[in-house]
C-alpha cells in the first residue's frame, strides 16, 4: 500500500529561479531513487507539493522539508495510505515565468491551464483533493 502526503509553505523572498532549478535538480534524483513521485507547484511564492511513496521515504522526505530553510509556514494539509499511486508517471515539470519578459497575458494563460487541469486531475484521495483545491486557490491568491 502507498502512503500520500500534500502540504504548502511559502518561499523565502530571496528565492529566484536558480533556486528552483537547484531544489528540481535535487528533487528528481532523489525522488527517483526512493521511489517517490508526486507534484509540486510554485506560483505567487507559494508550493503546494502531494508526494507519494513508502510510508518511511514520504516520511523522511517531509522532516527534511520541515529543516528547509528556503520556506517557511510548512502546513501539512493531509496524509495517509493510498491502494495506488495517482501520479505514478509525473516528473517534476518547471515554467520559469521570470525567464524572456513573460507578459501578463501569458501568465494569465499559465494560470487558466493550471486552473483547469486542476479541475479535470483525479481527486480520489482526499490528499489529491486538497493537493488540486490548494492548488486552485494559490492561482486566486489565498490558501487554506
Amino acid at each position: 500500500m502507498m502512503f500520500e502526503l500534500v502540504y504548502c509553505s511559502k518561499a523565502k523572498k530571496d528565492t529566484d529561479s536558480i533556486k528552483i532549478f537547484e531544489i528540481l535538480k535535487t528533487s528528481r534524483a532523489n525522488n527517483q531513487k526512493f521511489g517517490i513521485s508526486g507534484c509540486l507547484v510554485f506560483h505567487n511564492d507559494i508550493f503546494v507539493q502531494i508526494i507519494e511513496g513508502d510510508s518511511k521515504n514520504i516520511h523522511h522526505l517531509y522532516q527534511n522539508l520541515e529543516q528547509d530553510e528556503r520556506h517557511y509556514d510548512l502546513n501539512l494539509l493531509w496524509e495517509g495510505h493510498i491502494p495506488k499511486r495517482n501520479f505514478n508517471d509525473w516528473s517534476m515539470a518547471f515554467h520559469d515565468l521570470d525567464e524572456g519578459g513573460i507578459n501578463e497575458d501569458e501568465i494569465l494563460t499559465f494560470e487558466q491551464n493550471l486552473f483547469q487541469l486542476s479541475e479535470s486531475a483525479d481527486k480520489t484521495s482526499p490528499a489529491s483533493y486538497l493537493f488540486w483545491l490548494n492548488v486552485r486557490k494559490q492561482i486566486i491568491g489565498w490558501l487554506v
